[in-house]
């Protein structure tokens, strides 16, 4: 029997077996999109039946929706301006789903004016697929590799009511109605994510698509830097009840965080005010490696083991 792999591991591999580099490629495997020669951002998604969603919590047209949405989040994160969707999909029942699914994807898509141009459809022998590839443009993308000690760590938003959804429904109790729909429709964050480029603002960014931990993680070792996190400063969704462990590992937000030079604090501020959308200040970036979170009274504490990962969970566990 072959050792237990965790995704980060699977990942690497299947990078070191795939990428061999290319002229034409700016930015390859390990951030939330590939930047080829010209600008363009292209990146994917893919959703499972039984692992990132189910069809007994939210209607097909919701779960194609929620499909579009999560593609279209790495677009902000780079900063790009979506152009395009392509969409792939199987299920395993009435093919008139897939028009259920279809339609919310276009909804999705018809927020950031990004047509789906084609696709594929085909029949699954179990659960439904839906993957979704996002095209877009940007003039400077945003990477996870350029956040600096000194700089401030910044989240859109609020973090765990998806999460507390997700949880509600795993212990077999219906969620309240505010935090199904954080689920079934993340936020668009595109237009965030293409002024916090477009203005310099942002020098490392991804879409809190994992957990909180976990993509600070992932930014702190992109960028060879110790993000400290702050207890104190994170902004709970009020349906998540306070509860800090799914602010931190739920996942499910759609959020952006990113880092940013101290003297754009009043900037960044006021582009939130101004696209209406809650920015908030969550930490700094330091000398180091990893994620620390420091309590209110500033004291280190686990920050937790991070998001899901669909090879180390159990069996039959529900994904962001």
């Amino acid at each position: 029997m072959a050792a237990p792999m965790d995704e980060s591991t699977l990942i690497e591999r299947l990078v070191a077996i795939g990428w061999k580099g290319s002229r034409a490629v700016l930015v390859g495997p390990g951030d939330d999109a590939a930047v080829l020669r010209g600008g363009l951002v292209i990146s994917t998604d893919m959703m499972v039946e039984g692992v990132h969603f189910d069809f007994d919590w939210i209607a097909p047209a919701e779960v194609g929706f929620r499909a579009g949405a999560a593609a279209l989040s790495d677009m902000a994160a780079m900063g790009a301006r979506p152009g395009a969707l392509l969409v792939s999909m199987a299920v395993s029942g009435d093919p008139v789903m897939c028009e259920e699914l279809q339609r919310g994807l276009r909804r999705a898509g018809d927020r950031v004016a990004a047509p789906i141009v084609g696709g594929d459809v085909g029949r699954s022998p179990g659960p439904a697929v839906v993957d979704v590839v996002a095209v877009g443009r940007a003039r400077a993308p945003v990477l996870r590799s350029g956040a600096e000690p000194g700089e401030d760590v910044w989240v859109s938003g609020e973090l765990g009511g998806a999460g507390a959804a997700v949880a509600a429904w795993s212990a077999g109790v219906r969620p309240a109605p505010a935090a199904k729909d954080r689920f079934a429709a993340p936020p668009d964050r595109v237009p965030l994510g293409v002024a916090l480029a477009g203005l310099n603002l942002a020098r490392a960014m991804i879409d809190v698509s994992d957990g909180l931990v976990t993509d600070a993680r992932r930014i702190a070792r992109a960028s060879g830097v110790e993000l400290r996190l702050r207890q104190a400063l994170l902004p709970l969704d009020p349906v998540a009840g306070g509860d800090l462990k799914v602010a931190l590992e739920g996942g499910e937000d759609y959020e952006l965080m990113f880092t940013a030079p101290p003297g754009t604090r009043t900037r960044i501020l006021e582009l939130g005010q101004e696209m209406t959308v809650r920015v908030t200040r969550i930490g700094s970036v330091e000398r180091g490696a990893g994620v620390v979170l420091e309590d209110r009274e500033g004291r280190r504490i686990d920050p937790g083991r991070g998001g899901y990962d669909h090879f180390a969970a159990p069996p039959g566990g529900q994904a962001p």
